[in-house]
């Protein structure tokens, strides 16, 4: 039961810029956590979501 998770924010794409350093943290970071959650929060695999993360944030912004 995988599901894509966008990464992108609206504010972002409205003023089609790229986000700040900082977003793009915050981003990753709340992508991992829903991805934690859909896991059923599984500990130990933090850094397989936070990749999972980046990979679906670098998709999302490089087109």
């Amino acid at each position: 039961m995988s599901h894509k998770i966008s990464t992108k924010r609206k504010l972002n794409k409205k003023a089609n810029t790229e986000p700040t350093p900082e977003e793009q943290e915050d981003q990753i970071r709340l992508t991992a956590y829903y991805l934690w959650k859909e896991k059923g929060e599984k500990h130990g695999e933090d850094r397989d979501d936070w990749f999972e993360a980046e990979s679906s944030f670098k998709e999302d912004y490089t087109d």
